[in-house]
């Protein structure tokens, strides 16, 4: 059987399945399944909810509804702010046995520089393998996708994270799709330095009470995820790695999301161009996703009689009949 093993720069991950950012919560989240153990034994990587310089109360109620092909949510970045967070939850990371990603959000070019000094130069450092920084939430009023929108700011913030931290730390840009053109905000990251980029992130979206005429969510609009996210998350993973030459030669690595629910659609992901995968909503309907999707992919590349590598940037081969029936 073929090994499930990716790497993203220094960090070694089992299997190219991570958490997606905002569904998986912190340490406390995942350690209250009962299956706990066996959720992390199939997971490369652990990316926490998002982390800010200050402690967030988040949006007004109501922050989530069901929509028909996937979940709108307005949660606005609640959390207890960053150093509540490396005294309190990183801890119970330590024996997760996987490398952790911190997603970290803020309402200015600096915020994003000191949250990432913090977590670099804390005496819990050494649980972090990489951060991620959010500049794409649609649902805050400062920062998130409008600093995403802004290719000249997104590449001053990853400039900025890069000058604060330890050279060991894995930098991931998450990329908003509320843009033309995702390629030049993923170029923009690039020249800042990122490591890797990853996308999407939800697309903005509402619905309305036709009841009472009002909006739904308390913040009026939200993140679409979901099915209904996944055929433009495709489509922007192929994009970049089409177009951008460090993404096609996978010196920077593309870590797909958006709407992944089955193996088939983590493999549709990983031709399109990507070396990861991160999974968020599908978690919520099934806490064995992590199972599914991994044995999936298993057993065809197994029947393939090819590698995890070999389906990277599939769909962008002349001839398309390569793989084995």
């Amino acid at each position: 059987m073929e090994s499930l093993a990716v790497k993203i720069k220094n960090l070694q991950l089992r299997s190219p399945l991570m958490t997606a950012s905002g569904t998986s919560g912190h340490s406390n989240e995942i350690e209250i399944l009962q299956n706990s153990s066996e959720i992390l034994s199939f997971i490369g990587a652990f990316v926490t909810k998002g982390v800010t310089l200050k402690a967030r109360m988040g949006n007004p109620k109501v922050r989530i509804i069901e929509t028909r092909f996937g979940i709108l949510n307005s949660i606005g970045l609640q959390n207890n702010g960053v150093e509540y967070f490396v005294r309190n939850e990183l801890p119970g990371m330590l024996n997760f046995n996987v490398p952790i990603i911190v997603n970290i959000s803020a309402d200015t070019e600096e915020e994003f520089g000191e949250i990432a000094s913090f977590l670099s130069h804390s005496n819990s450092s050494e649980i972090i393998g990489g951060i991620e920084i959010n500049v794409s939430c649609p649902n805050i009023k400062k920062g998130g996708v409008a600093f995403g929108t802004d290719p000249r700011t997104v590449e001053r913030i990853v400039k900025n994270v890069k000058n604060n931290i330890d050279d060991r730390l894995l930098v991931i840009t998450k990329l908003t799709p509320n843009v033309t053109d995702i390629t030049v905000p993923a170029r923009a990251a690039i020249d800042g330095g990122t490591d890797a980029i990853s996308l999407i992130n939800t697309i903005r979206g509402m619905a309305i009470d036709i009841n009472t005429g009002s909006p739904y969510l308390g913040n009026k609009i939200g993140g679409l995820s979901g099915p209904a996210i996944k055929p433009v998350g495709i489509f922007m993973v192929y994009e970049c790695f089409e177009k951008i030459r460090e993404c096609y030669s996978r010196k920077i690595p593309i870590i797909g999301i958006g709407g992944i629910s089955s193996w088939q659609d983590a493999i549709e992901y990983l031709m399109a161009g990507a070396t990861a995968v991160g999974i968020g909503s599908a978690w919520f309907v099934s806490p064995n996703i992590f199972k599914e999707i991994s044995n999936g992919i298993k057993k065809f590349i197994d029947k393939k009689r090819v590698s995890i590598s070999d389906l990277v940037g599939k769909a962008h081969e002349k001839n398309k009949d390569m793989l084995p029936c």
